[in-house]
């Protein structure tokens, strides 16, 4: 037994430690590289090149010049935060790329423990998945976020107030909402497998509303970073209107 339980421990440490090597390698190439270019016959092909701006800064620049409002200047308030910029940036878009590849690796982690149904349960949802948390990611970064901070900063010019935007708020903020609003559209995906494994089905998702309102709004409280309300109001529409889809799809599932 304790053998065993040594093998299943070492599996889990080998399905945790790929995702995280490939992630900090993603990483890495971000940090360090360039898009260069190499000519073979006169054609030009995008190649990477070590140098600077590196992509991780290139991809900072374009973030920054499309959510930020142009009359807004982003402002660092220490070396630190000028640092960390890009890195923030880089860990974002690593998660993004990496996120399939850890997905498939509990998923192959959970199979030996599942049965033949339960399998084929699991690999349905793999695909939807993907799909709804690129599109909550997508959701967040094109719309959530630049709307939060227009909003936020149309404020300023009636009080008098020359408005700026620290950098450590814009990384905290992007990286948040991001990866935060992709995990919050899984959220139908989680209510069909809790039904589907007779965990909590319908009856259970539809009896226990008011409280799942109540943990919403607290969920979308904490996840934002601005304290203002507003960001929290943007998230809970939609958090609530998944949560309506999933209502509909434990039913019909």
């Amino acid at each position: 037994m304790i053998e065993r339980f040594s093998y299943e421990l070492e599996k889990l440490r080998i399905t945790i430690l790929r995702p995280v090597i490939l992630f900090f390698v993603v990483v890495l190439i971000l940090l360090i590289f360039r898009l260069g270019e190499i000519t073979i016959n006169g054609l030009h092909f995008p190649f990477l090149v070590i140098g600077t701006p590196t992509l991780a800064t290139e991809i900072f620049l374009s973030t920054k010049s499309f959510l930020i409002p142009n009359n807004i200047p982003l402002v660092a308030l220490g070396p630190v935060s000028i640092f960390m910029a890009p890195i923030v940036m880089s860990l974002l878009i690593s998660f993004l790329i990496v996120f399939p590849y850890l997905l498939y690796s509990f998923g192959n982690f959970l199979k030996p423990a599942l049965y033949p149904q339960e399998r084929a349960v699991m690999f349905t949802f793999v695909f939807p998945s993907l799909v709804l948390f690129y599109l909550g990611s997508a959701f967040g970064f094109f719309l959530i976020i630049p709307k939060t901070f227009s909003i936020l900063y149309s404020f300023a010019a009636p009080i008098g107030v020359t408005p700026f935007f620290s950098l450590d708020s814009f990384t905290s903020s992007l990286f948040w909402l991001t990866v935060s609003v992709g995990t919050i559209f899984l959220l139908p995906i989680l209510m069909m497998v809790l039904a589907k494994f007779s965990i909590m089905p319908h009856e259970q998702w539809l009896k226990k509303w008011k409280e799942v309102l109540v943990i919403a709004l607290i969920f979308c409280a904490v996840i934002t970073p601005d304290g203002s309300g507003i960001t929290m109001v943007f998230l809970f529409i939609p958090l609530i209107l998944l949560y309506g889809i999933g209502l509909i799809l434990t039913r019909k599932w």
